[in-house]
């Protein structure tokens, strides 16, 4: 296995391995790269969803994906599609986010097969956490240490938005009462796996913010639109253009991403799994 990196903040690419194909102690190599680069490549591989279900093992256990209903007879793997004829649809994922940061405890990796790409459009964009966190000052830093974010799926997944979701025909989207349900994670956390402090935050699953400094509303919306801005800030991003073939490993608990919905009268297909996490902790 080759590591070579892509930016010099966030992102590398691995090659010389098979994901079909792996041992224990190359699965912890690429794990510990997933931690290290926070978003790992690994282009030119061929996985079924029962071979996508089975690496995703060796990285660990499954985390449950709520809302979105899964591939027949592969309960883990979802598909994320948008189909040519949609081009007035949403893009799932189009949105600032890290993946179902609103569950109690999010998923740790996510997985993503590229099955068909657009000629041109449809990239991925990620934004480091850790590196935004780093470039705080110490008076930032101070000030956000005690604040606890309010996440929830209420903007995303509530039956208010159950008609948004009807565009994507290749997709089975269910909204429901429990996109309402809130937890509260701490605003600056300690990645579990390499000690490192990061921002954990994505403007479409926190709601909210309570703690010291956030004595208004007034001063909650400022605190919000300022941590959005900051967090996806171009210096923090990796953006990466999807060949066929391509499948991206990232580490949710440091990193935030947004899909881009630019390939109007194009088809984009993937299969997604995710790995089980930590409750963050600070």
């Amino acid at each position: 296995m080759e590591i070579e990196r892509l930016t010099g903040v966030l992102g590398a690419r691995a090659t010389g391995i098979d994901l079909g194909d792996l041992d224990d102690s190359s699965a912890a190599e690429l794990r510990a790269a997933t931690c290290a680069h926070e978003v790992l490549v690994v282009p030119g591989q061929e996985l079924s969803p029962g071979d996508q279900t089975a690496f995703s093992h060796l990285l660990g256990p499954y985390s449950p994906v709520p809302f979105v209903q899964p591939v027949d007879g592969h309960p883990e793997v979802i598909r994320v599609v948008k189909e040519a004829t949609e081009p007035e649809a949403f893009n799932f994922g189009g949105v600032w986010h890290s993946d179902f940061s609103f569950l109690s405890t999010p998923p740790a990796f996510t997985i993503l097969h590229a099955i068909d790409v657009p000629d041109v459009g449809g990239d991925t964009v990620w934004a480091s956490m850790t590196a935004a966190h780093d470039a705080l000052d110490d008076g930032m830093r101070e000030r956000l240490a005690g604040v606890k974010a309010i996440h929830s799926a209420s903007a995303s997944y509530s039956p208010a938005q159950q008609g948004l979701h009807a565009q994507l025909s290749g997709m089975d989207i269910r909204t429901s009462e429990d996109a309402l349900e809130v937890h509260r994670h701490p605003l600056l956390c300690t990645h579990p796996e390499t000690g490192r402090r990061s921002l954990y935050f994505n403007g479409t699953y926190v709601r909210g913010l309570e703690g010291p400094g956030i004595d208004s509303a007034d001063d909650e919306q400022v605190m919000l639109r300022w941590l959005h801005e900051w967090t996806t800030h171009v210096r923090f991003t990796f953006r990466h253009r999807w060949s066929e073939g391509d499948v991206v490993i990232w580490d949710n608990r440091s990193t935030q991403h947004v899909a881009l919905n630019d390939y109007r009268g194009q088809r984009r297909e993937m299969t997604r799994t995710t790995v089980v996490g930590n409750r963050p902790a600070a």
